[in-house]
């Protein structure tokens, strides 16, 4: 750690704050006068994975997506690769749902309008992200706006589209407890390296945490393979109690129809 902060503090950064520890690197609250004050990500060298860079750094430069975390540059220095990128001053969303509250309706329908309205910018752009979790949700709220701002990161698995809206091939990738119904039953293969999917992915895990924001549970009972898949071959949403408004269980009910049973007519074909 203290490594780190001296690597930051080589490169003319004023190091503020850890903020956040991970296997695959540190991640501090840092000032310098050209970019204000921003995130710097440190990473071993091995770990670093250009991927999430070149995607950050794409959909920063289009400019038109307010939803995506804004990445600014990344430098490699020795075996450490240093990636810097804007700061998002209310945690992620998974720090929410750990909180296990009672999120008022208004406020998770701010929350997804705007991570729904991200992915939709980003699939226009041809790039699946296929790890959307709380954890890569961050939420910022910009100095004196009195509002909060969902920020979608960590691209580190991102999958670019040959042509955007279409399936494509892609390896099974991903955090179980949010995987999409094919990919779950890929991963359950161990002949599949890879499968046929599009978008539609994303906006499964999205719907996953709604589920989470809404009622502080996973729509299935245990976090395993097996469990995952009984569930999604029930073909059958069970209403928590703790959901009681009824466009919000009419939105979650719309995206296991259009999403699950799509996918799983068509996996019991195969």
């Amino acid at each position: 750690m203290d490594t780190d902060r001296q690597l930051l503090q080589k490169q003319g950064f004023m190091v503020l704050q850890s903020i956040g520890k991970g296997a695959f690197g540190n991640v501090f609250l840092v000032f310098k006068e050209d970019v204000g004050i921003v995130a710097a990500k440190v990473m071993r060298e091995e770990d670093f994975d250009s991927t999430e860079w070149k995607a950050g750094l794409a959909l920063s430069r289009e400019g038109q997506n307010p939803f995506v975390l804004k990445y600014h540059s990344t430098t490699m220095d020795g075996n450490n690769a240093v990636i810097v990128m804007e700061y998002a001053n209310c945690g992620n969303l998974q720090n929410l749902i750990d909180k296990k509250i009672d999120i008022p309706i208004p406020i998770i329908r701010v929350i997804m309008k705007q991570l729904l309205e991200g992915l939709r910018l980003m699939h226009e752009k041809g790039l699946i992200h296929r790890d959307i979790k709380g954890e890569n949700v961050m939420l910022h709220s910009p100095q004196g706006s009195g509002r909060v701002v969902v920020k979608i990161t960590d691209f580190g698995l991102a999958k670019v589209q040959k042509v955007p809206q279409q399936s494509t091939l892609m390896t099974i990738a991903g955090t179980l407890t949010f995987m999409s119904p094919e990919l779950v039953m890929g991963k359950e293969d161990e002949e599949d390296e890879e499968v046929k999917a599009d978008a539609k992915v994303d906006v499964w895990s999205a719907g996953i945490l709604l589920h989470l924001l809404a009622s502080n549970q996973y729509p299935f009972k245990i976090a395993s393979p097996q469990a995952i898949m009984k569930f999604m071959y029930s073909k059958k949403l069970t209403r928590p109690p703790t959901i009681k408004d009824d466009s919000l269980w009419d939105l979650l009910t719309k995206i296991g129809e259009t999403i699950s049973l799509k996918c799983l007519d068509s996996l019991e074909k195969r």
